[in-house]
């Protein structure tokens, strides 16, 4: 499956963003794509599925690729995209976008992995779940 990017979230650059060098620190753009994988699970009720079943999700892995450079005052939209589904973990692609002239400042990948936190162990997606997930992949609407 390749995904489109089904939700955005704005950010703007504070200055506590910023390094020495006066511009986001690389460790930044991590905390970016996680505020807007976590609006999204809010705004779409993903986590909300999960929770009602006993889930959870558990992070497994997160890379980001740095493009250009973002500075105090920038504002950005980071586009979130479901890009494959498996058994019990999926992967979101994501991209800081700055807002003044779209230039893609970092791009991320990230698995996500369904985690049952009483056991201790991964989970099947759940198929209430799962058609959340695929309907991001399809870009077709989906309901909080």
């Amino acid at each position: 499956m390749s995904a489109a990017f089904a939700f955005k979230h704005r950010i703007e650059v504070r200055f506590r963003d910023c390094d020495a060098l006066r511009h986001v620190n690389n460790a930044v753009y991590f905390t970016y794509f996680e505020q807007a994988r976590l609006v999204m699970g809010e705004t779409l009720g993903l986590r909300r599925v999960l929770e009602d079943v006993g889930l959870g999700l558990i992070l497994a892995h997160t890379s980001c690729d740095y493009k250009a450079q973002l500075v105090f005052g920038d504002q950005i939209d980071v586009h979130v995209g479901v890009e494959t589904i498996g058994r019990s973990s999926f992967v979101y692609r994501m991209e800081a976008r700055r807002v003044q002239d779209g230039t893609v400042a970092a791009s991320s990948r990230s698995v996500q992995v369904v985690f049952d936190y009483a056991a201790q162990r991964t989970a099947p997606i759940p198929d209430t779940f799962r058609e959340k997930l695929e309907a991001l992949v399809t870009g077709s609407s989906i309901s909080a």
